[in-house]
């Protein structure tokens, strides 16, 4: 198969006498002080150059492109350096995110009682969330109508209740371990006052024995009150009126 002419190719005058890359490693270091290159040592060949025309594309300044561009080697090994301190960081735990583990995200939170600090006892609860306390705490709760209005007596409310008095019916509790069924709230129906239902300072819980012994064995007795019922007060000042189908509490 005959090959393609050599004239399509050629791109510029063979210059006289050795090729021009033959002359460049000859000259080495000293190619600058050659002042005739690339052109061969013939005026005729270096007058045909300078004649050529000036958008000829073999006399145009060849560029460097630009995947060839010359890179900084210090900023490169500060990159490298900045990655290789965060992988570090990464391994010994330092930007770890914490994982939550499967069982502790089920886990029934329990109310801490050394958290309800004083100034805070007097905060008024939502009825959902005094009923989660309650539950968390161990303590149950009953409704006479099923319902959790505020204003209708037959239910049984929380709503607007002090945390002070949700934490100390489950402190109650914990000291006492007898199951606990809270009946009254803050609905209406209860006697008004500074300290009553309504504002949240007193709850009412069903009669039991485990909760009747203790409450009698370990306070003491604090006289009558004006109905008739038998008062025990406790070291904090907890004053529990005994009635006739349930203990009325009020915790100060």
């Amino acid at each position: 198969m005959a090959g393609p002419d050599d004239s399509e190719y050629e791109v510029g005058p063979r210059p006289d006498g050795p090729w021009g890359f033959e002359r460049l490693m000859a000259a080495g270091d000293a190619v600058a002080d050659t002042p005739d290159w690339p052109f061969g040592g013939s005026s005729a060949t270096r007058d045909r150059w300078a004649e050529a025309p000036a958008d000829d594309w073999r006399t145009a300044r060849v560029r460097r492109p630009a995947q060839f561009a010359i890179i900084d080697p210090s900023s490169t090994a500060m990159r490298s350096t900045a990655t290789k301190a965060a992988r570090s960081r990464a391994r010994a735990g330092v930007a770890r995110i914490a994982r939550i583990r499967p069982r502790a995200a089920h886990r029934r939170a329990e109310v801490d009682l050394t958290r309800v600090l004083p100034r805070y006892g007097a905060m008024h609860m939502s009825h959902a969330l005094a009923t989660d306390w309650l539950r968390s705490g161990g303590v149950r709760t009953k409704s006479t109508g099923n319902c959790s209005s505020k204003h209708v007596h037959h239910c049984t409310s929380l709503d607007s209740v002090r945390t002070g008095t949700i934490a100390r019916m489950i402190e109650l509790k914990r000291e006492s371990g007898c199951p606990i069924m809270v009946t009254g709230g803050t609905e209406a129906g209860h006697a008004s006052g500074q300290y009553s239902h309504g504002n949240g300072y007193k709850l009412d819980i069903s009669h039991n024995g485990c909760i009747d012994r203790h409450i009698t064995r370990n306070h003491a007795k604090a006289g009558v009150r004006s109905d008739g019922s038998r008062l025990y007060r406790s070291g904090s000042g907890t004053i529990f009126a005994d009635e006739s189908d349930h203990w009325d509490i009020l915790f100060r």
